[in-house]
């Protein structure tokens, strides 16, 4: 793609400049958080897309677009412009950072719990407690009726990504105080 950038790079930079309300409508954290735990992940935890040129903003933003604003990997792989597989690919990538953060840092005592900030999360809310017991630990994410492209993950470790993903926010935030 000499010289065209692709549309998934130009939704990226669009959500990555936008006006700060409208990047924490769509990031649930700020531009601040967003842009610290990029550059954690690339400090810390090498892709495992080799194949393929997105930039860590635009796989945090896919993972977003599944995680905090409850879309299907259909509805998220049409509006960045991939295909199914490497959407799935983003997500998995991205949890697995998230899963490094998580063991490589304590969560604060002063972080929120995960209870509490639960709702923050679209995919969270949807959470069945009696699914889990029945699936043995694997929770659907990402799901879509017609097109059946969801993944099916550890419910547990969703859960501790997620609360490290709060607590890098939780922390984030506290060092602007």
């Amino acid at each position: 793609m000499d010289g065209i950038e692709a549309m998934g790079t130009r939704r990226a930079m669009s959500l990555m400049f936008t006006v700060p309300e409208r990047f924490i409508g769509f990031a649930h954290m700020d531009q601040k958080a967003f842009f610290e735990l990029s550059d954690w992940i690339l400090a810390n935890v090498a892709s495992q897309i080799s194949s393929v040129d997105i930039s860590v903003e635009e796989s945090l933003f896919v993972f977003l677009d599944i995680v905090a604003q409850g879309n299907s990997f259909s509805a998220v792989a049409y509006g960045w412009d991939h295909d199914l597989q490497l959407t799935q690919r983003i997500f998995l990538n991205v949890l697995n950072a998230l899963t490094v953060l998580r063991e490589s840092r304590e969560i604060a005592d002063s972080c929120p719990t995960f209870t509490s900030t639960r709702k923050r999360w679209e995919v969270a809310r949807r959470w069945n407690p009696k699914q889990r017991s029945r699936t043995g630990g694997l929770v659907g994410i990402g799901y879509d009726e017609m097109s059946r492209d969801g993944l099916e993950v550890d419910q547990e470790c969703l859960k501790e990504a997620l609360m490290a993903l709060n607590n890098f926010i939780h922390e984030s935030a506290d060092h602007d105080a």
